[in-house]
This record gives C-alpha cells, structure tokens and sequence, in this order.
C-alpha cells in the first residue's frame, strides 16, 4: 500500500461567518439526498439569497419528484491541489419548492451552465451550516 504523507497539513474548522462568505461567493453546489435508489448526488448552479442557497432545475429532475420537505446536504468547496488545500462548507436543509413568481430576482437571473430551461425554483433554508478548511501548518 502506497501513503502519501500530507506535510503537516491539518483540518480546521471554519467559523459561522466565513462559512457565509464561502457560501456567498459560490455558484455551483452538490446536492445530497437519499431517494428511492438509493443517495443521490448532482451538482448544481445556485446563489446565495436572503440567507437561504437557491438553485433551478426541472419538474422532471429527480430533487423535483422527491419533492418538498426532502432532507437534503449541499456542499460548496474548493480545492488547490498545487498548495494541498482546500475547504468545503456544507448545509443541510430540506427542500422547498417556491413559485417564481415568489422567488427573488437573483434566482430568475442565475446563470444555469447546461442548456435547456429550468422552471422550478428550489430554496434551502438552512438547518446548519459547518465547514472545514485543509491548510498547511505554520512554520514554527
């Protein structure tokens, strides 16, 4: 078996504000939830609204036909493989799906990456929020 040793990087915990301000500037998040074959995972776009993570997709996505109320992780995270840090910050929540007309204009007017019209508007209200970051440790 192969180790590779981490150089004495070490994992801390991110504070509740940074978390936010990693969580603001993010545009693409993971979702997790456990549906019917089983956990599920799919990224998406999303922005940062009025302290809820918004995203759009389909009716017919499967996030959509779990439906409101389905338990759900969104994870937003960076990577540097270069300098071997990195940081994730993850938000549990459950689903709400929002007409648009109800949805702030930011979430109308994020920028989706795949082609194709995404009509139904899912908002995450936080149940926690919790983030580590990987970093090197300081020299002595």
């Amino acid at each position: 078996m192969n180790v590779t040793r981490s150089q004495g990087a070490h994992l801390v915990e991110i504070s509740s504000f940074d978390a936010w301000q990693l969580l603001a500037g993010a545009d693409v998040a993971r979702i997790a939830w456990h549906g019917p074959s089983g956990v599920s995972i799919v990224p998406v776009n999303c922005v940062l609204v009025d302290g809820a993570l918004w995203f759009r997709t389909t009716p017919s996505a499967s996030i959509a036909r779990a439906g409101d109320g389905q338990e759900v992780a969104a994870e937003v995270d960076h990577l540097d493989p270069v300098a071997r840090t990195a940081w994730s910050v993850v938000v549990r929540s459950v689903v709400e799906l929002v007409d648009p007309q109800a949805a702030p204009d930011a979430v109308g007017e994020l920028a989706i990456w795949p082609a194709g019209a995404r009509s139904l508007y899912v908002r995450l209200e936080p149940t926690s929020v919790t983030g580590r970051r990987l970093q090197p440790r300081r020299p002595a």
